[in-house]
């Protein structure tokens, strides 16, 4: 099996190579510890898609539907592993090398005025992972891949800087998502929470993007399972009592803070 042919499998579409030499290591420390005694050559760039549509409208971020995807992700190096023993070091979201950077230089996208990686295929609806491999470029394991060719996705057209509410692109603390994240909260956050539209997280600045209405759904069925678009104070103590909770994305920050945010929905 090629590692193609493994993703494929795992309806994982959008791969591209890099060569290692042309990412940027953005943590030393987390790059010594990640390869120690393990030459790196190549990146294997991919997109985990997890855009799935509802009738439901939600009131917390799309990405938070499912369970967090970082239990996604154990189970695909699990069964990396199983397949490519001893082959591959991986990482999503806490890698020693700039991600999004990488992914645009493999030719997977490009970054919107939002700062978010935008993909011909699944818009922003993505989130960035990589597997390190020991393996030359041109490895047969690595048979039907290549580094994609880089292209402008993003249309430049300020939709999505338009449409924020906060004007949180010159100062990313402003953001709605960074606000109701928040353990401490001044008056002005309050009336944010309040005026959003979430209770977790922020999508209008995604929804607004052209890319994204045309945005296709996941084929992963790790992302059609266990959906709960929104919350409620009922909801919330189901997920508790079932210990389903702690299999959220928004489980990090405790529940006082999702409590809270409903709580001050409920107030307008």
């Amino acid at each position: 099996m090629t590692v193609k042919e493994f993703l494929s499998d795992e309806k994982i579409f959008e791969v591209s190579l890099l060569p290692f030499s042309k990412a940027s290591i953005i943590n030393s420390k987390k790059a010594e510890r990640l390869f120690e005694n393990f030459e790196v050559k190549t990146v294997i760039f991919f997109l985990i898609p997890y855009y799935v549509k509802t009738e439901e409208k939600g009131n917390i971020s799309r990405y938070a539907y499912a369970r967090d995807y970082h239990f996604y992700f154990k189970e695909l190096t699990e069964r990396l592993e199983k397949e490519f023993p001893s082959v591959f070091r991986y990482a999503c979201d806490s890698s020693p090398i700039n991600e999004v950077e990488g992914a645009v230089k493999a030719g997977l996208g490009s970054i919107g005025k939002n700062g978010l990686l935008i993909n011909k295929r699944y818009g922003s609806y993505v989130f960035v992972a990589e597997f390190f491999s020991k393996l030359d470029i041109n490895d047969p394991l690595f048979n039907g891949l290549e580094q994609k060719e880089r292209g402008q996705v993003c249309r430049g057209c300020n939709a999505c800087k338009n449409a924020c509410p906060m004007n949180a692109f010159l100062d990313k603390t402003k953001c709605v998502s960074f606000i109701n994240q928040k353990k401490v909260l001044d008056k002005g956050d309050i009336e944010i929470i309040k005026s959003a539209p979430l209770v977790w997280g922020c999508d209008i600045c995604q929804e607004a993007c052209p890319e994204n209405k045309k945005a296709d759904e996941t084929e992963i069925p790790f992302f059609y399972n266990d959906l709960t678009p929104t919350l409620t104070e009922e909801k919330l103590n189901a997920l508790i009592e079932s210990g389903e909770f702690e299999k959220r994305a928004y489980a990090w920050r405790g529940q006082k803070v999702i409590r809270r945010n409903i709580r001050l929905k409920e107030e307008v």
